[in-house]
């Protein structure tokens, strides 16, 4: 069995509950907004071993956020909601207080290019910001649970720290931009 449908040749999707919403639905932005972040931290990951357990981990997490952005009916998304919230292997604050303190303060405004790998890191903490954008404006329409959105916010702050972190072990030329005081 083939996995094209044909049913997309006419710009139309099924949700994960089966109804049938234009390509263009903020619902089928939003989650391919979080398909694509999936798919640029598979990418990151390879380049960057130290981190895996936690790529994945965040992975797994936006897989299920992904589940409950496509889910058409409320009772599919609080049980998908409620995965979500019950998978607590790791924290992102923890996270960020750790990078933070390997990486240590930041005075100045950072342009992405310290290393490849780094790189690589801000494109995901790019994308994450587009899926929090979208994730919000689906949010004024109907009900996504606000721990979905915190979990965004602070994986786009995890992520440009690991950006940094990642630039500091692999020795990448620091690029910073000294803030002014005006």
């Amino acid at each position: 069995m083939s996995i094209a449908t044909k049913y997309g040749d006419e710009g139309r999707t099924k949700l994960f509950t089966g109804e049938s919403v234009s390509k263009s639905h903020i619902k089928v932005e939003t989650y391919g907004n979080g398909d694509e972040l999936i798919s640029f931290l598979g990418w990151l990951k390879h380049d960057v071993r130290y981190f895996t357990d936690y790529i994945d981990w965040i992975q797994k997490k936006l897989f299920i956020i992904n589940a409950v952005l496509a889910s058409g009916d409320e009772s599919t998304k609080e049980k998908f909601t409620n995965l979500f919230l019950k998978d607590n292997k790791y924290d992102l604050q923890d996270i960020l207080e750790s990078l933070e303190a390997e990486y240590g303060i930041i005075n100045e405004f950072i342009i992405p290019s310290e290393t490849p790998s780094a790189s690589k890191a801000d494109i995901c903490r790019s994308v994450c910001r587009r899926f929090e954008r979208t994730v919000v404006l689906l949010s004024e329409n109907e009900t996504i649970d606000k721990n979905i959105i915190i979990f965004i916010n602070r994986l786009s702050d995890v992520l440009f720290m690991m950006a940094r972190v990642i630039a500091k072990r692999e020795g990448g030329e620091y690029n910073g931009i000294k803030r002014s005081n005006t």
